[in-house]
């Protein structure tokens, strides 16, 4: 980002997108807060979606979604500062990484870590939850539903690959959005993989194990028939996932995931056990 973008003040905008400096040099945050709309409040950050121009004859409006680290005030504010610049700049730099690597995520605009945001490409689509809830029954829908979720597999994969820990993989933080690809065998839709606050880089084979673990556990809970005693320790749509992760890596660094992921797995089941 350091290359591809430039800063004014504390804040970057990248070279795309410089059309955008002079909304965000002239613009007051608060009062670029109070005329965006909240669409999600978690315990460290606000999400809006901010439209920087509006829509005129002829020229198609610009929406980002701005993530915004609001203050703690629990804790020291020096303290408070230095963990909100940390967590931005991993978020930033695990985005850009991801870019480069060939995933499919937002493309990070701007980014201000003096007060605490972040601005993305909006993505416009549904979440693959929404998606499951609504299709995941439907004989007709199964062909898509098999593509969407191999995609998923080989985005985690590349991010993986790349040494790049999500660190929140769930089928929320996953959105669809209209397929750029083209041919009669591509769904005509594709995974966008989105919310890296928790991310960061490692080549350690335990956090990559740990990062599947938790999408695992994720499908049980959110995706999975209650009543099938069958599917308490595995989930046939997430093997879907699993079988297309293993395809995109070499079977050398296949192995030794699997093997790190099958030790989680029943650490995860002792602590259930014991509670």
């Amino acid at each position: 980002m350091a290359r591809d973008g430039l800063m004014y003040g504390h804040t970057r905008i990248s070279r795309r997108d410089e059309h955008l400096r002079k909304d965000m040099m002239l613009a007051d945050f608060a009062k670029v807060l109070e005329s965006s709309t909240l669409i999600k409040q978690g315990a460290e950050a606000k999400v809006y979606t901010v439209e920087l121009v509006k829509a005129a004859a002829g020229r198609p409006g610009i929406t980002v979604l701005l993530k915004y680290r609001f203050p703690k005030t629990y804790r020291h504010p020096s303290l408070d500062s230095q963990l909100t610049k940390n967590r931005l700049t991993f978020e930033a730099r695990s985005l850009t990484r991801a870019l480069k690597t060939g995933v499919r995520v937002p493309v990070l605009k701007g980014l201000d870590l003096e007060q605490g945001w972040l601005m993305l490409e909006w993505i416009e689509g549904i979440s693959l939850r929404e998606w499951l809830q609504e299709h995941q029954q439907h004989e007709q829908s199964q062909e898509e539903l098999l593509n969407l979720l191999s995609d998923v597999g080989t985005q985690i994969a590349k991010l993986h690959s790349a040494d790049i820990i999500h660190g929140d993989l769930t089928t929320s933080n996953m959105m669809l959005r209209a397929s750029k690809s083209q041919g009669p065998s591509r769904s005509n839709q594709e995974v966008v993989m989105i919310d890296f606050g928790l991310s960061s880089v490692t080549s350690l084979v335990e956090d990559k194990a740990v990062d599947l673990y938790v999408l695992e556990r994720a499908f049980l809970s959110t995706h999975s028939d209650p009543n099938n005693r069958s599917l308490k320790h595995s989930s046939p749509l997430f093997e879907i996932v699993l079988q297309a992760y293993a395809n995109y890596l070499s079977q050398e660094s296949w192995i030794a995931i699997n093997t790190r992921l099958a030790n989680v797995r029943m650490r995860g089941r002792k602590r259930s056990m014991v509670g």
